[in-house]
């Protein structure tokens, strides 16, 4: 009897290491864990009311959750004051996200974020570029941004209007269906079940 707790030892802590969930990079090395760029220009709108724009860069799925980024003007070597959001864990990996707010002069010059992380392929920071806004697509889309607010206004007002006759259309149900159970149940002997 005394052999056979050592072994009950044993069979529990394999069953307790089995059931301890991995790591992301226990899972396979093979699976790439640096921060996956999705990157946000300013809107049009943005620049013309307050002639500034923030570009945003989200980093995404990365592992682990030391990262560095900061940003530059495209081959230029100062480093470009910045904002920085906190380190967001999603399941097993993590994201985070930075933004520079630049002038209207500036959104001539592209933009760098740049990003430290363990595991970069080959070990080389990312290097993630925005382009400029130049004068010629802001005009463009400013001329161009006539027609789709009028067009946005007309869609928006549209909606609306649906919205509200589809909410007229189930009061309408509403009272009907109510009614109809109201009188079944005076008809049927005031609520008492037969």
């Amino acid at each position: 009897l005394g052999c056979s707790k050592p072994h009950n030892i044993y069979v529990s802590l394999i069953i307790l290491f089995n059931s301890i969930p991995l790591s992301p990079t226990d899972r396979s090395l093979d699976v790439d864990m640096s921060p996956k760029p999705t990157i946000f220009l300013p809107s049009i709108d943005e620049i013309n009311l307050h002639e500034a724009g923030t570009h945003l860069c989200l980093l995404e799925n990365f592992f682990p959750d030391v990262i560095k980024v900061y940003w530059k003007e495209k081959n230029g070597n100062i480093v470009l004051e910045s904002q920085q959001g906190n380190i967001i864990k999603t399941n097993d990996t993590y994201m985070k996200f930075s933004w520079l707010t630049v002038t209207k002069k500036s959104m001539d010059d592209e933009h760098v974020c740049i990003v430290k992380h363990e595991n970069n392929k080959r070990g080389i920071d990312q290097e993630i570029l925005f382009p400029s806004i130049n004068k010629e697509v802001t005009t463009h889309a400013c001329v161009k941004k006539r027609s789709d607010s009028l067009q946005l206004q007309l869609m928006n007002t549209s909606a609306y209007y649906t919205y509200l006759l589809l909410l007229l259309k189930s009061s309408v149900y509403f009272v009907i269906v109510a009614c109809c159970v109201c009188r079944r149940t005076a008809v049927c002997g005031h609520g008492k079940s037969s």
